[in-house]
């Protein structure tokens, strides 16, 4: 427990002074580092509700240390990361469930196959997120190189979560989990 929340923490150092380098850099960084620690984590827990805490913890260390970092900003009252409040509490959702659905991909039935499909279905959103024009965490020249590192993670989850012929199965429930999230935000 204690090493999850240390190394999100030394994560979160890294991304904070990857932070003032370029933004594209800074945008694969985070959260996918995270996001990868996050597997790791859940996907060795010994238990369901040791997933659920050490993917807290994992999720809560990059924060922890990334709020840390905003103390040494010029003309910062408050300890903020940037964004609203509403879309940090999804981002730690998000986190949190990638990590409980690595830890439930372990089994070997079809509700295995189906956390697998979750967790690389939900990787797949901050990818949809920054990759579309106007959309809220828009990044500039994250297409097609970023959006390349995503499908690589979304696939590497997939390829290590998923179990021999059921991988189609993940796959298939982690594009349309990406594809229903690309249409609710394009309105179509």
């Amino acid at each position: 427990m204690v090493l999850s929340l240390l190394m999100g923490m030394l994560l979160g150092g890294v991304g904070a002074l990857l932070a003032y380098g370029p933004e594209l850099l800074y945008a694969l960084y985070n959260p996918y580092a995270y996001l990868l620690f996050v597997v790791v984590m859940g996907r060795t827990a010994v238990g369901f509700g040791w997933a659920v805490l050490s993917s807290v913890l994992a999720a809560f260390g990059p924060i922890l240390s990334l709020l840390a970092a905003t103390i040494f900003e010029k003309n910062t009252w408050l300890l903020s990361l940037g964004g609203d409040g509403a879309s940090m509490n999804l981002l730690i959702a998000n986190l949190v469930a990638i990590g409980v659905f690595s830890y439930l991909a372990k089994r070997y039935d079809r509700w295995g196959d189906i956390a697998a499909g979750g967790a690389a279905g939900l990787a797949l959103f901050d990818g949809i997120d920054k990759a579309m024009p106007g959309g809220p965490e828009y990044v500039s020249g994250f297409w097609p190189w970023g959006v390349a590192v995503v499908i690589a993670i979304a696939l590497g989850m997939l390829t290590s979560l998923g179990r021999g012929c059921d991988r189609v199965c993940s796959a298939l429930i982690a594009l349309v989990l990406g594809a229903s999230y690309f249409v609710f935000l394009t309105g179509i």
